[in-house]
């Protein structure tokens, strides 16, 4: 019997171990490991700091109201194909945010 105690004993602990400090990532569930397309007013479009061609990007509507966009990738000696369920981020021109954000707020007292 105490043959087979130490072993059965050292397994569980090994197994105990290793999934206390296993953790699970998973890429869809965190905002940090989300990409976002920026599209900026003008019609230039930017992913990951590149500036990406309007011509291999596809905007669709997400259906909860919101856009997300699939962007075309091309890998040498591999077909091209498109990288999905990216979050676009519609960027507005920093002078009109600007004045609709005075419009809304009630400033009584101007200097």
């Amino acid at each position: 019997m105490n043959k087979y105690l130490m072993p059965i004993s050292a397994i569980i602990t090994f197994l105990f171990l290793n999934t206390a400090c296993t953790t699970t990532i998973r890429s869809g569930d965190s905002p940090k490991f989300q990409e976002t397309l920026f599209v900026f007013e003008d019609g230039r479009m930017k992913l990951n700091s590149r500036y990406v061609d309007s011509k291999d990007v596809v905007i669709y509507s997400d259906g909860r109201g919101g856009e997300k966009a699939a962007v075309k990738v091309r890998v040498p000696l591999h077909a091209d194909f498109y990288r999905n369920s990216i979050i676009v981020n519609r960027i507005v021109s920093d002078f009109d945010e600007a004045i609709g954000r005075h419009e809304k707020e009630d400033v009584n007292n101007i200097n």
